[in-house]
């Protein structure tokens, strides 16, 4: 399946789309803050939807926003279990939020904390914890690092990719593509070196959006229905060359930026009704 790429003139609203909404969440602070509320959570059903594809969009919707029967493990194990990891999602989400604004570097101390708080009410064990076994990835080609490689290798990158990190000063035109850049590489690396026993996507995902995060960006949001262009460009990159993960990451936040500034646009009618 090819990879969705962006030309030029939708590069173009991307940034133009990224640069409105950061205005319009100066002026609307409470507008921002609901925006970030709602992308918390299609972040948290959409990225557990692309690795439980057994469980609906909907059901997981409803999981979160505790609806429904409250003891769940009477009715699925595998029920319960998705509700535990969407509210430790939730939890790992405004601590990464906290953290970035404090500009802590990417770390393995980091990783390990956000893998805890995201399993720690699922697993009784290994929640926070490397993997301590080699692994294989099913109907990939790519075979992940030997299991006593994993801490090095995730730190010797996440220096490099922190230096670069400190490079820059705030979102511009200019540093834009760098830091959509950045965030393709810390998630790839999560991806490739595969860290966990499981839950490596979705502690991807997140570690690429603390990346953002970090410039206080709006978080990306990889929607479910592009689960097979998304796993292609995985499939595609390497740990010296993002490009296609960073194409893909281009076309799904441009996505993400048009549900925003739709937000803002019904914010601004409001304002204009309640002044006329």
């Amino acid at each position: 399946m090819p990879i969705l790429v962006l030309n030029q003139s939708q590069r173009r609203k991307l940034k133009d789309l990224y640069f409105q909404a950061e205005a319009l969440g100066r002026q609307h602070d409470l507008a921002r803050r609901e925006i970030m509320t709602a992308l918390r959570c299609l972040k948290a059903v959409h990225s557990n939807a692309i690795e439980e594809r057994s469980i609906d969009r909907v059901f997981l919707q409803i999981l979160l926003h505790d609806a429904g029967i409250k003891e769940r493990s009477a009715i699925s194990p595998q029920y319960e279990y998705a509700y535990r990891v969407l509210k430790g999602q939730q939890a790992m989400f405004q601590n990464l939020e906290a953290r970035a604004a404090a500009k802590e570097p990417l770390s393995i101390s980091l990783l390990l904390e956000m893998h805890r708080q995201v399993f720690g009410r699922a697993w009784k064990q290994g929640a926070g914890e490397f993997r301590t076994s080699d692994v294989s990835i099913a109907q990939v080609r790519h075979q992940p690092p030997p299991a006593q490689n994993v801490q090095t290798l995730l730190h010797q990158r996440f220096v490099g990719i922190n230096e670069a990190l400190d490079t820059i000063g705030e979102v511009t035109r200019e540093s834009f593509g760098r830091i959509l850049q950045l965030a393709a590489q810390a998630h790839y690396l999560v991806a490739a070196v595969h860290p966990f026993e499981d839950g490596n996507g979705r502690m991807a995902r997140a570690i690429g959006d603390y990346v953002f995060l970090r410039f206080g960006m709006y978080y990306d949001v990889i929607m479910t229905d592009y689960r097979s262009e998304y796993l292609d460009s995985l499939e595609e990159s390497s740990l010296t060359d993002c490009t296609p993960l960073y194409d893909f990451l281009e076309y799904s936040y441009l996505e993400t930026l048009e549900r925003i500034s739709t937000f803002f646009r019904l914010t601004q009618m409001d304002d204009n009704s309640v002044v006329a």
